[in-house]
């Protein structure tokens, strides 16, 4: 497969972001943020129950963020909140 190439950033400082299809895994429950100087580590995990009743977690992706990404990820994620609260009272802002 031919990698997707993208641009992001600035016209003076641009990023080419290659994507060489990286997987999508499905994750519904978080097993660890913690800090670690200035690296936020966030473990991901998909919940599933066996056939014994037993809820199990498997671990689908760890994330090791510089600080400042941390941020970024976490403005961007109450951005779509206030985006999905606008949209449940009828688009009012």
């Amino acid at each position: 497969m031919s990698p997707v190439v993208g641009k992001a950033g600035t016209p003076s400082a641009p990023v080419f972001i290659f994507d060489e299809g990286a997987p999508n895994p499905y994750a519904n429950f978080i097993t660890e943020i913690a800090e670690d100087g200035c690296v936020i580590r966030v473990g991901f995990a998909a919940l599933s129950t066996d056939g014994d009743g037993q809820t199990k977690a498997m671990i689908v992706c760890r994330l090791h963020l510089k600080l400042e990404a941390a941020w970024h990820l976490c403005r961007e994620l109450a951005k779509i909140e206030r985006s999905i609260a606008r949209e449940k009272r009828g688009g009012e802002r």
